[in-house]
């Protein structure tokens, strides 16, 4: 079976290419999954499979998201 190592906010920065603040505001927006691991207090770990799965869903570095596709009806 192959290993899924726990990862912390400075692992997954680096995974990303942005800063691990970025990563703490994100969750405090609520749009990071829940981390896999709170054992530790104020150390919230996210399986290398969630974060790379996450890092998949979310638009590229840049993209408008507040914009609307233009066949949406308004």
């Amino acid at each position: 079976m192959a290993e899924d190592p726990l990862i912390g906010y400075r692992e997954m920065a680096e995974r990303a290419g942005i800063r691990p603040g970025t990563l703490r505001n994100y969750r405090a927006k609520g749009l990071l999954p829940e981390p896999d691991d709170i054992s530790v207090p104020d150390r919230p770990r996210w399986k290398t499979s969630t974060f790379d799965a996450w890092m998949a869903s979310r638009p590229g570095r840049g993209a408008r998201t507040d914009l609307r596709p233009p066949d949406a009806a308004d």
